[in-house]
């Protein structure tokens, strides 16, 4: 789960929304509260970055998309409902 606050530079929202639409059982979302720019979460694992660029993103969705702290591999994340 990507989430991303006021201080995430526009052209890093959308390259992130890229990074996220092509890649399976992954989502984003806007979270004003959040004290970091960027936050990568991913069942217990989370870690903050300040731009799209930081190696961290690519190390973070090759090691937990569908990583070893998945309880539930390959299961749909479908049918959620919410209001924004």
């Amino acid at each position: 789960w990507v989430t991303y606050n006021d201080k995430a530079p526009e052209d890093d929202v959308k390259a992130l929304g890229d990074l996220v639409g092509k890649t399976q059982y992954t989502l984003m979302s806007p979270v004003k509260e959040q004290a970091g720019a960027i936050m990568l979460t991913a069942w217990g694992k989370q870690v903050a970055v300040d731009s799209a660029k930081d190696p961290r993103v690519d190390q973070f969705f090759a090691k937990y998309v569908q990583g070893p702290q998945t309880p539930e591999p390959g299961a749909a994340c479908t049918g959620g409902m919410g209001d924004q």
